[in-house]
């Protein structure tokens, strides 16, 4: 299998070995099908294409509607997973790129601490953020997985901040609804942009996960949001995409089939503004250049930056929100606020699961581009759950009492679901060759 971030530019490209992750995967038995595809680069090159699409594999569309998004940058691993073409799938998240799909096909997300889970193999965005995680229909199939592809690899250095010797068995956590003596806040302050029919499910979702015996502190604050709102957007996206600049350099240097002799983003950029299958200039290289841009910046200016960004994720955001409650989890609306960012620039965990569907009212909302449906009725949105760096066992206990007490993925069924099954192809095929 081909690992190309959806762009025709690293076809027949090659690492030396296999994934960790893939070859753990199939030692446990897991049967890989195959790739699916991706918003190209990670969503990474451009500021004006659309979730889901890529060079090499078009399109993806969501499951809930004619055209609908299905966000990204693991938009097929979402979609596949969403319409039983896989028991699950593996996503890969940077900032919100396992959350936000698993949101948009109404299935399970957990994006793991950054470290639980090797990342070689993975064209990478950022060494800082990056992580892979499993993407499945129940809390439970997404927890077994987590338990297999967890773990330490001579292949990924930040593995090795693992402080449990033995991975837990995540699997063995998703027996009961019982979430007596857990604490859990609510960033209320940080919530806006949410239409009502989405906090109207949040706060069913807060009173079931009440009624469970988990105890809700509400208003829970971020001292850094103001802070936040007044740092403009491209100087805190500089962060990473200086981080990418280096990343991929390196990736590209690292390839052990190297057919187009790829060394450096630069090259990467000359030769897909002249590529008519990557859709240049519709579709930009516009992160790519901002990337050129924050590698050139001088090197103090860039860690005063990270510094911000990592006192304000977690000192003044989440772990300061986590610390002074005395709390176990933070939930929210996946759609809302600063609280996936600041998950991914932390490094800390994330599990969306299922939370309602737009009504039959809502007005239909396209996205940026003007060729996807972002909101409309049907589509759905998820809870999200954000921990301290290796609670996975803690959030998972919360997502799957939630996903038991409310059953929100059962209520809706795809607007398109597929018919053929494999004993129907079974059944067909040639029993042995025609001579």
């Amino acid at each position: 299998m081909l690992t190309t971030a959806g762009s025709m530019a690293l076809v027949n490209a090659k690492l030396k070995h296999e994934a960790t992750i893939a070859t753990k995967l199939r030692k446990a038995g897991a049967i890989l099908l195959g790739k699916t595809n991706m918003s190209e680069w990670a969503n990474f090159r451009s500021d004006n294409s659309s979730n889901g699409w890529s060079a090499r594999g078009q399109q993806c569309i969501g499951p809930y509607c004619p055209l609908q998004d299905p966000s990204g940058s693991s938009s097929g691993s979402g979609v596949a997973t969403a319409l039983g073409l896989a028991l699950a799938s593996i996503g890969t998240e940077t900032d919100g790129s396992i959350t936000y799909p698993a949101e948009k096909s109404n299935i399970v997300g957990i994006k793991p601490t950054v470290g639980l889970v090797a990342r070689d193999g993975v064209i990478p965005v950022s060494e800082i953020q990056d992580t892979a995680g499993p993407m499945a229909r129940t809390v439970k199939d997404a927890a077994e997985i987590l338990t297999v592809i967890a773990g330490k690899s001579d292949y990924d250095k930040r593995t090795q901040q693992i402080p449990f010797g033995t991975i837990p068995d995540y699997g063995a956590l998703c027996q009961d609804t019982n979430l007596s003596g857990i604490r859990i806040g609510v960033p209320k302050e940080g919530i806006h942009d949410v239409l009502l029919s989405v906090m109207n499910r949040f706060d069913y979702g807060i009173h079931k996960l009440e009624k469970a015996g988990a105890e809700i502190i509400e208003n829970v604050d971020f001292a850094c949001l103001k802070e936040w709102d007044d740092w403009d957007g491209v100087t805190r996206s500089s962060i990473l995409s200086a981080d990418f600049k280096k990343a991929i350099d390196s990736y590209l240097r690292a390839l052990d089939v190297n057919p187009k002799n790829f060394q450096t983003l630069e090259d990467l950029v000359a030769w897909t503004e002249n590529q008519r299958e990557e859709e240049f200039p519709s579709r930009d290289t516009e992160r790519w250049h901002g990337a050129l841009r924050a590698a050139n910046l001088p090197p103090e200016e860039l860690l005063r930056r990270r510094e911000k960004s990592l006192r304000c994720s977690k000192e003044d955001g989440i772990l300061g929100a986590l610390e002074s409650h005395g709390l176990d989890a933070l939930i929210y609306p996946c759609t809302a606020g600063y609280h996936v960012s600041f998950a991914a620039r932390a490094g800390y965990p994330v599990i969306t699961v299922p939370l309602g569907h737009y009504p039959s009212h809502t007005e239909e909302v396209k996205n940026k581009r003007g060729d996807l449906v972002d909101i409309a009725p049907g589509v759905p949105f998820c809870l999200c759950i954000i921990g301290r760096p290796f609670s996975e066992e803690v959030l998972i206990r919360i997502a799957y009492a939630f996903e038991q007490l409310t059953q929100v993925r059962n209520q809706r069924q795809p607007f398109l679901v597929p018919t053929t099954e494999i004993s129907d192809v079974i059944a067909t095929w040639p029993t042995k060759r025609e001579e």
